[in-house]
């Protein structure tokens, strides 16, 4: 992929001050900390830890990771947990996600935290992508909304490519 193919969406700056703000958010809803902040891999982990170093208190951070069941770019919609995150019962969650597009995953991996029955569940996800949503899922804190396009750059990939990047881009479909 060349320079021409893709174009800037939200620059490193711009990304850093709203997940400061993310964080005061955060920060506000629990000022008593002890959160569990469960990153969605793989996309996630840059967000992720960017984010837990702007909040005010300690926090617990874990991992989940889920796979879909397809070939190639196709997803049958099967979902399967591949690596679960430590009990949460009684405790404060949030989930932490790179993108929600369709909200398959972000849905089935929410209610199957709740059967987990922690004090509060609640999402957070560094883009909140509209255009294409198959499930109602509501995000208590995202970082932007966009209604389409193929993005990559700080964790978001395309091909396991570009998650390295400090921007966020939009890749050209033509």
């Amino acid at each position: 992929m060349d320079k021409g193919k893709k174009r800037i969406l939200f620059d490193a700056e711009t990304i850093s001050a709203r997940v400061k703000e993310l964080g005061k958010a955060i920060s506000a809803d629990y000022p008593q900390g002890n959160l569990v902040m469960v990153g969605l891999l793989k996309g996630s982990f840059i967000f992720l830890a960017d984010l837990v170093r702007t909040l005010e208190k300690p926090c617990q951070i874990d991992f989940a990771r889920i796979s879909s069941y397809g070939s190639g770019t196709v997803s049958s919609g099967q979902l399967e947990v591949v690596m679960d995150i430590v009990p949460v019962t009684g405790r404060d969650v949030i989930l932490v996600d790179d993108i929600v597009d369709s909200g398959l995953t972000l849905d089935y991996y929410r209610k199957r935290v709740e059967q987990f029955e922690p004090r509060s569940l609640k999402t957070a996800a560094l883009i909140d992508k509209t255009g294409r949503r198959d499930r109602d899922v509501h995000l208590d804190y995202y970082g932007f909304r966009i209604e389409d396009g193929f993005v990559v750059g700080y964790g978001l990939d395309w091909d396991e490519r570009f998650r390295n990047l400090s921007h966020i881009y939009v890749l050209d479909e033509s």
